[in-house]
């Protein structure tokens, strides 16, 4: 072979293999680009994302997502992309609607819907997999399993038995320990049943003495039985009904009351809705209702709009986003830094241990025991004008959930 043909040839695989290593830069070059962009799947709210509180949501988590960007160090040492979940055409969602588009990249998956029917698919369809689901409500959507909440699944809101230990707070709060209280449930509920008792040992852990009064559910007269029984009580004409009755149960012993022209109050223990507004002087406890009034959202409000101009109209729907934003940073950022890459079982260790969350005016640590706040304000509101009005709230702990008592 002539020394022409050779320095051809060589020539030739030097370019080859320079085509190769540049090929496989460019690959490496590439794969860091995308490692270094964590996604965050997001399930819309009902009504879906083009009506509110869908598009509060959405511009929170930008606002949220161009603070990562625009930081020196990202979270973690990487940046976030909030992936939205394609709403239904039709604005709500249904179970057949949830599409978990998860790829190697989620790191976690954020659930708006704020219905009990679809978060608990999804908390079936997530449990026990290494991405975490946090959902930001979760009222009356059990995490837990064989009496230990889900590993992976967490809540923002306290379980629905928080409403019985605050009834008891507020009735320790205004009353001596010589005031009557009757409890009015139904032993054929179990929620109601359960709840009952709760709050039956909460009244006397405080040195109340409370009457337990149970009815059959099914039995109209029963409710009217009931409530002649508890006004005619001798030794106090004011006293207080604490009914886990349900909706229909509650108004029953709202309208004989109203009958009787008695002096004793109602409480419900039960989620305040518009179809109770007519029952006037019917009292609530409820961890959300008054968020919007007294909450200290409107400062999330404020913050977006001095900081980038983003305007929003649900400030609460917002505060959530934040919230859970907030959540997730920081349980990353209990890991050594920078994060090269995702530590999925110590991500959700930090998860049930992140202390001083901001929300609104709140600040929630979050417990191992429940992957929920260990407590939160829970607003005391009295049905007047056939509105929910203000009266009180109370600092409410979480309780650890018990299917019996």
């Amino acid at each position: 072979m002539s020394q022409k043909l050779k320095t051809v040839v060589c020539l030739f695989l030097i370019f080859c293999v320079y085509l190769i290593c540049a090929d496989f830069s460019y690959a490496q070059t590439q794969k860091q680009d995308h490692d270094w962009v964590w996604n965050i799947l997001v399930i819309p709210p009902q009504g879906g994302w083009e009506k509110e509180p869908g598009k509060s949501i959405r511009t929170a988590l930008s606002w949220c997502e161009r603070e990562i960007s625009e930081s020196s160090n990202g979270i973690g040492g990487h940046d976030v992309k909030f992936v939205s979940a394609p709403a239904p055409v039709s604005g709500e969602i249904s179970v057949q609607d949830i599409n978990l588009s998860i790829d190697s990249e989620t790191i976690a998956v954020f659930s708006f819907s704020f219905s009990p029917e679809v978060d608990r698919v999804l908390v079936s369809r997530m449990s026990g997999r290494n991405i975490p689901l946090i959902l930001a409500g979760g009222e009356n959507v059990l995490i837990d399993r064989g009496g230990r909440p889900i590993r992976n699944i967490f809540a923002l809101d306290m379980y629905r038995d928080y409403r019985a230990a605050a009834f008891a707070l507020y009735a320790k709060k205004i009353y001596p320990s010589e005031k009557r209280i009757a409890l009015a449930a139904s032993r054929f509920t179990v929620n109601q049943e359960r709840e009952a008792k709760i709050c039956y040992n909460f009244l006397d852990n405080e040195g109340f003495m409370p009457m337990p009064y149970w009815a059959d559910a099914s039995v109209r007269d029963s409710y009217e039985m009931m409530s002649e029984e508890i006004e005619s009580f001798e030794g106090d004409k004011a006293g207080v009904v604490i009914s886990f009755m349900g909706s229909m149960g509650a108004r029953e012993i709202w309208r004989n009351f109203m009958r009787l022209r008695t002096l004793w109050r109602l409480w419900n223990c039960a989620e305040p809705d518009k179809t109770y507004l007519s029952c006037r002087g019917m009292i609530f406890a409820d961890q959300n209702i008054m968020l919007k009034n007294v909450g200290g959202f409107i400062e999330t409000k404020r913050l977006l709009w001095r900081t980038r101009a983003m305007p929003i109209d649900d400030t609460v729907a917002s505060g959530r986003a934040v919230t859970l934003y907030e959540w997730l940073k920081r349980a990353v950022e209990l890991m050594p830094q920078p994060v090269d890459i995702m530590p999925r079982d110590l991500l959700l260790r930090n998860l049930e241990r992140v202390h001083e969350i901001p929300f609104g005016n709140q600040k929630l640590t979050i417990t191992p025991e429940l992957h929920r706040p260990s407590e939160r304000d829970v607003f005391i509101v009295e049905v007047r004008n056939h509105e929910f009005e203000f009266v009180d709230e109370v600092k409410t702990r979480g309780l650890v959930y018990v299917p019996a008592y």
